[in-house]
């Protein structure tokens, strides 16, 4: 491959600083093991953020290496408070990138899209119109459970889109089996060309974690965005047990910000925690590293999860974990790497934390960052996928 490499084209449904950091090392990755990579991606801004000379919605394309992939990057104002039409603005602006690399650049072999919403939909317009094959990989957390908050997540315009950018998609990687129903729902003729490969982490990173801890007090860490469907209320009244039970012998350490920093913050104190959990806010990845390092086991209850990175880099790092069931995480925590709760229990919750802490000589720090580098290594994850973008275009030679 490295005389010939696969040329491959990302289309990511949102990118940095927007989120999407996954999508950009997925990216570097994929080059790494030889392929020749290049991203396009459209970049949503709030009008605030806009410069008024550009109030006409023509930011100009960026074009940039980062590391060993090339960057296409463009803009795009948003108007507030309409969905619908900035999602057609964002496809058009999309397909227009793809058009106008077209007219210097060679074509790519293959296109990876990155999440259905919106990026399947632009992927299908350019496989039509170029006759480029594409792999859509799905990673959104709202396919996982049919409950009343994914629901609402679902509006009725959003099905037709979604149906027609999984039929056309030579393959369909789920990042966990989780998400697997609820797309062959949408698209029942998509359900054979479904497969699922994890997300991948930087395991060597994650790995530099330091080990000594004290044995007293136990210190678990949790980190997401702080909002509803993470469960970070769930683990606040959880370690409001242990607490009441063996006062000073758990902390608990919270990272992350989000819409719900003020109304847990207040349920802190209304659980009389304020001397034993910490939020640190938003955390850089090196300030994750160090706080996974100082910990002896990663917590988190998320309501719904489509597969959860977070549990892997914990993982990567030695920690033993401790996740509810939630879609994701139950499809690669064994008992050698942690625990599963039931979602929506605190006392259960408690129950698993404590379990942990009284089990703990039993999780090999050593051997949990073997199992996760072998499953969810960069290297390991890419070659997965380069594997499968042959099986696609050897498919497509046959008559």
């Amino acid at each position: 491959m490295k005389n010939n490499p696969l040329r491959i084209w990302v289309i990511p449904s949102w990118y940095p600083p927007n989120g999407g950091s996954f999508f950009r090392e997925h990216s570097q990755a994929l080059a790494k093991e030889g392929a020749d990579v290049t991203v396009l991606a459209g970049i949503y801004l709030s009008l605030k953020k806009t410069p008024l000379k550009y109030w006409n919605y023509k930011y100009p394309v960026q074009i940039r290496r980062k590391g060993e992939i090339k960057e296409v990057i463009r803009k795009l104002p948003i108007i507030p408070f309409v969905e619908k039409p900035n999602y057609f603005r964002w496809i058009n602006l999309v397909t227009n990138m793809v058009k106008t690399h077209l007219e210097s650049n060679p074509p790519p072999d293959i296109l990876q899209v990155h999440s259905s919403i919106w990026g399947g939909t632009a992927a299908e317009r350019i496989s039509k119109q170029y006759n480029i094959p594409y792999v859509l990989t799905e990673h959104r957390s709202r396919f996982v459970y049919n409950t009343p908050e994914a629901r609402k997540m679902f509006k009725s315009w959003y099905y037709p889109y979604l149906k027609s950018a999984f039929e056309q998609a030579s393959r369909i990687v789920t990042v966990s089996p989780s998400l697997q129903d609820k797309i062959a729902d949408i698209s029942p003729e998509a359900t054979d060309k479904m497969l699922s490969i994890p997300n991948m982490v930087d395991t060597t990173f994650f790995g530099e974690a330091r080990e000594e801890k004290p044995q007293q007090p136990f210190r678990f860490f949790s980190l997401a965005h702080l909002e509803p469907v993470k469960g970070f209320d769930i683990l606040l009244k959880a370690f409001a047990i242990l607490e009441k039970n063996e006062p000073g012998k758990f902390d608990l350490v919270i990272g992350g910000d989000g819409s719900q920093m003020q109304q847990l913050l207040n349920l802190r104190k209304q659980l009389g925690l304020e001397e034993k959990v910490r939020f640190t806010g938003h955390l850089k990845r090196k300030e994750i590293r160090n706080q996974m390092g100082n910990a002896h086991a990663f917590v988190l209850p998320s309501r719904f999860e489509a597969f959860g990175v977070v549990y892997i880099e914990a993982m990567a790092s030695g920690l033993p974990v401790i996740a509810s069931r939630a879609g994701g995480p139950e499809t690669f925590i064994t008992p050698q790497t942690g625990l599963i709760t039931e979602p929506e229990s605190p006392e259960k919750l408690a129950n698993a934390m404590k379990s942990l802490q009284e089990n703990y000589s039993q999780y090999d720090t050593g051997k949990i960052k073997k199992i996760t580098s072998s499953s969810f290594g960069r290297s390991a994850i890419a070659r997965k996928y380069l594997d499968l973008y042959r099986e696609v275009l050897n498919h497509k030679k046959q008559p």
